[in-house]
């Protein structure tokens, strides 16, 4: 079985988009598919999978495919969203009605992340086969607390805030210091911003930073952070922190979770039902309900080491890919041998 692989520019692929991708295919690859990356339209395989949308060469391609008699998956990956629709509809209206609704008409089935996404896309192609598969894990990492802080150099008694992520306005980071410079927090805390983004939306958060710096923690403007060397600062973490206005998985999430490090994060991610208790808090996204979960929080003793293994247990029983990837084998195949629809999630 052959499954080709066609995903945006790389200069589109941004937040982890790619290490969605790459998680997909490595375990399609262990589940014995032959995964074919961007492939020309004339070779041979059985099924294509198109990620993300926008995209007019994938709308071309599932043309030509059709034409050959080839079925196709779309994943939009959250980008049919409240937020993400939202944002510069004008020029993303015409262009679905035009294109983006024939390409997605046409596919074999659309494939989303979660529940919400699938109901969120049920909106914009309601008679379409639609299916739901979580993402995975994108790495090996596991609770490192205490280590991670000392070669961070964070003190045993501080109380580390992470956020990890773009800085970008959809994910709220503007959200989070507003809510830090009107709570009351221990004079111990530290936030860590760990990202970077758009100069003008940066130098926005370092300006408000500056100006409320009586009103806020000591706040380690880090810089971009990723690959392995993102993992300490997971793992070191008392909370990390996505209080986002979208998010269609939240791999950011997962990452910390695994790692055993609660999470604070909002209504509008697919963790609602799932972030509870030991494993975190979610809120509205905006100010007054952050200040909530973050006064919750500093109210509550700090997670345990045991509770820590507690999350990343749980975690890892629900996003190894070695439990996901034959799910998503046995969905692309049944779509490759037109197969009916059956439930997968």
């Amino acid at each position: 079985m052959k499954i080709a692989c066609f995903r945006p520019p790389a200069a589109q692929r941004v937040g982890g988009l790619d290490a969605a991708i790459e998680g997909i295919n490595t375990a399609l690859g262990k589940s014995g598919i032959d995964v074919l990356d961007s492939p020309p339209v004339d070779a041979e395989f059985d099924v294509a999978h198109f990620h993300g949308l926008w995209q007019l060469d994938h709308a071309r391609l599932g043309r030509r495919l059709r034409e050959r008699g080839i079925p196709y998956v779309v994943s939009p990956h959250g980008m049919l969203e409240s937020w993400a629709w939202r944002h510069k509809w004008w020029k993303k209206w015409p262009y679905f009605h035009v294109v983006e609704k024939h390409h997605l008409a046409h596919a074999a089935a659309l494939l989303a992340t979660g529940t919400a996404e699938a109901r969120r896309l049920a909106r914009f192609a309601p008679r379409q086969r639609i299916e739901s598969l979580p993402l995975g894990l994108t790495g090996a990492a596991r609770p490192n607390y205490e280590s991670a802080r000392r070669e961070l150099g964070w003190a045993p008694e501080e109380i580390v805030l992470l956020y990890l992520s773009r800085l970008h306005v959809k994910k709220g980071a503007d959200l989070l210091l507003h809510a830090l410079a009107s709570s009351r927090w221990p004079a111990v805390t530290r936030l860590v911003m760990v990202g970077d983004g758009d100069r003008r939306y940066v130098d926005s958060l370092r300006a408000f930073a500056d100006r409320e710096s009586g009103r806020l923690p000591r706040i380690d403007w880090v810089g971009p952070v990723w690959g392995a060397a993102r993992w300490k600062y997971f793992q070191g973490a008392d909370l990390f922190c996505l209080p986002t206005h979208s998010e269609n998985f939240g791999l950011a999430v997962l990452e910390a979770l695994q790692v055993g490090t609660p999470v604070l994060t909002t209504t509008d991610t697919p963790w609602v039902d799932d972030v509870s208790g030991v494993r975190g808090f979610i809120t509205d996204p905006n100010v007054e309900s952050i200040r909530s979960g973050l006064a919750t929080f500093f109210a509550q003793p700090l997670t345990k080491t045991a509770a820590r293994q507690e999350i990343c247990d749980w975690a890892w029983n629900r996003f190894d890919w070695s439990h996901l990837g034959p799910r998503y084998a046995e969905f692309l195949v049944g779509i490759a041998r037109r197969e009916p629809p059956a439930r997968v999630s």
